[in-house]
């Protein structure tokens, strides 16, 4: 895996040098536009499976038809040539939050870390307003999941400085970390994805999509059978 954080390093930074030399070293002088921007906003994401013909649709509790839902939130940055051509890569953390009894469990939470690696190309329509797409490679890594019962609890001894020692209600976390393993998704996800948006002054509002490529197996049992994970995303940003 550590593999895969790397490869993603290196592409951004490298497309990143390769943006800067060109309006550092170009002699006609071409200045290129590098904005900030904190973004925010909607994520949802499900596992679409191949199984014997049939296509399999389903979130973490593996309820058919249903999406795991959660929150994005990071830095992106966009270097832009003139002619509105460039880049846009970022950090992101996700966050994802569900609740069912399919399990038994009460409560699935997970947390990742996301990079996109895209090019971008935005066309102004006036002096504030423009319309903004971009594309490419998604990497996703999953750094930690679990199910919690919040049914099953145990009390224990804590200290703080208002209460003093005194007994705390915990409920007990289950299933951590099971990424990987027989029926569960992999921790690492890569994709194809495409987002558009609108830029109005400093704020950008877009939505877009991943088809994923990584082969999930939630299903290796079954002989031809694959899982791979799409992401639906709809995000505002402030650019600075």
């Amino acid at each position: 895996m550590r593999k895969y954080l790397l490869l993603a390093f290196f592409a951004c930074t490298a497309l990143t040098a390769w943006a800067q030399d060109i309006g550092d070293g170009d002699s006609d002088g071409i200045e290129i536009a590098s904005n900030f921007s904190f973004v925010v906003g909607y994520v949802s994401k499900q596992w679409s499976s191949d199984v014997n013909g049939k296509t399999i649709r389903e979130n973490m509790w593996r309820e058919e038809d249903k999406r795991l839902h959660g929150i994005q939130f990071g830095i992106a940055y966009t270097p832009t040539l003139p002619m509105g051509m460039g880049i846009y890569t970022g950090l992101f953390c996700e966050g994802y939050f569900s609740f069912s009894k399919k399990m038994g469990y009460d409560e699935f939470t997970e947390f990742s870390l996301y990079v996109p690696i895209h090019a971008n190309v935005k066309l102004p329509l006036s002096e504030h307003v423009s319309l903004n797409a971009h594309g490419g490679l998604g990497l996703n890594y999953a750094c930690h999941g679990g199910f919690t019962n919040r049914d099953a609890y145990y009390w224990d001894w804590v200290w703080d400085e208002v209460w003093g020692y005194h007994r705390e209600k915990k409920n007990y976390e289950l299933d951590h970390i099971r990424y990987g393993k027989n029926g569960w998704p992999r921790r690492f996800n890569a994709a194809i994805e495409l987002n558009v948006g609108i830029t109005i002054d400093h704020f950008v509002i877009s939505g877009g999509y991943s088809w994923g490529l990584t082969d999930h197996r939630l299903y290796k049992d079954v002989p031809n059978a694959s899982t791979k994970q799409n992401k639906l995303s709809i995000t505002v940003g402030y650019e600075f």
